[in-house]
């Protein structure tokens, strides 16, 4: 068998393609989210606080002369905002740094019952002209829901749950929960109807929500349904419809007590 030669002047005088080194141009406009997030991230349009950072200082931005926008994503605190900027002052000198995005403040504890602030998935709450409830989604990177379980790139289903849960709170709160500011009230769920329409990422989304049927002739005990719809960017991402009730304080002790007094002695009795 013979050998095919190659004449010299068929030779490329350069390197292998394998070896020729081809400058990276980075991209100038580019996500930011919390660390949490690392798996929604693609170290080019998509980064983590500590991504981007790193990418900073490793002078992957040093020769931008253009514009640097940096959008803010889910779990981004005021103070990552302050260190990135920070550190792009210094690292990317020639650009011009611009994050974009809001960090909203949390909805208030007695809006939505919850003790710690990283908990609280919305912001923004309001009624809207048009009698219904608005609000952002924020969700922190040390959100209870996340500590324990966060794979893959998109936020899990129980998140949606519990912004759901706090915007009815929210809503509860704003509409009727004013109106006798000096009660207060213990809400429970009756039932939740959720449909997932399409994954939900840690970028920017809203929820809205309006009472359905409501039932405030008894002081003691309301009653209410209430559609919700959470959304992000146009698209609907899940949406719910649920059922609760708001009893005063005093009724709902009572009710739990006597509960709680017959599950043990049902578990006595099984157990002797």
């Amino acid at each position: 068998m013979s050998a095919v030669q190659l004449a010299p002047a068929a030779l490329s005088p350069q390197l292998p393609a394998a070896e020729v080194v081809v400058p990276e141009i980075p991209l100038t406009d580019l996500v930011v989210v919390a660390d949490r997030f690392r798996g929604f991230t693609d170290g080019t349009r998509v980064h983590t606080v500590s991504g981007l950072v790193a990418a900073l200082r490793g002078g992957a931005f040093r020769n931008v002369r253009t514009d640097l926008t940096i959008r803010l994503g889910q779990g981004i605190k005021r103070h990552d905002k302050e260190y990135v900027e920070h550190v792009a002052s210094i690292h990317a000198p020639a650009a011009e740094v611009r994050l974009l995005g809001d960090i909203a403040a949390p909805a208030p504890r007695h809006h939505v019952h919850k003790y710690q602030e990283t908990n609280v998935l919305i912001a923004n709450l309001a009624r809207a002209e048009d009698g219904s409830f608005t609000s952002d989604l924020r969700i922190d990177g040390d959100n209870e829901l996340l500590i324990d379980h966060q794979t893959g790139e998109h936020v899990q289903g129980l998140v949606i749950v519990e912004a759901a849960r706090q915007l009815f709170l929210g809503a509860f709160e704003l509409e009727y929960g004013n109106r006798s500011p000096e009660q207060h009230y213990y809400v429970v769920w009756n039932s939740i109807d959720l449909s997932f329409k399409t994954f939900l990422f840690p970028l920017p989304a809203s929820l809205r929500a309006r009472f359905g049927a409501v039932s405030i002739q008894d002081p003691a005990k309301l009653q209410f349904t209430i559609d919700i719809e959470v959304t992000q960017f146009g698209r609907s991402v899940a949406t719910a419809t649920i059922s609760f009730a708001a009893l005063e304080n005093s009724t709902i002790s009572q009710i739990e007590r006597r509960k709680a007094a017959k599950a043990i002695e049902a578990f006595l009795g099984v157990t002797a």
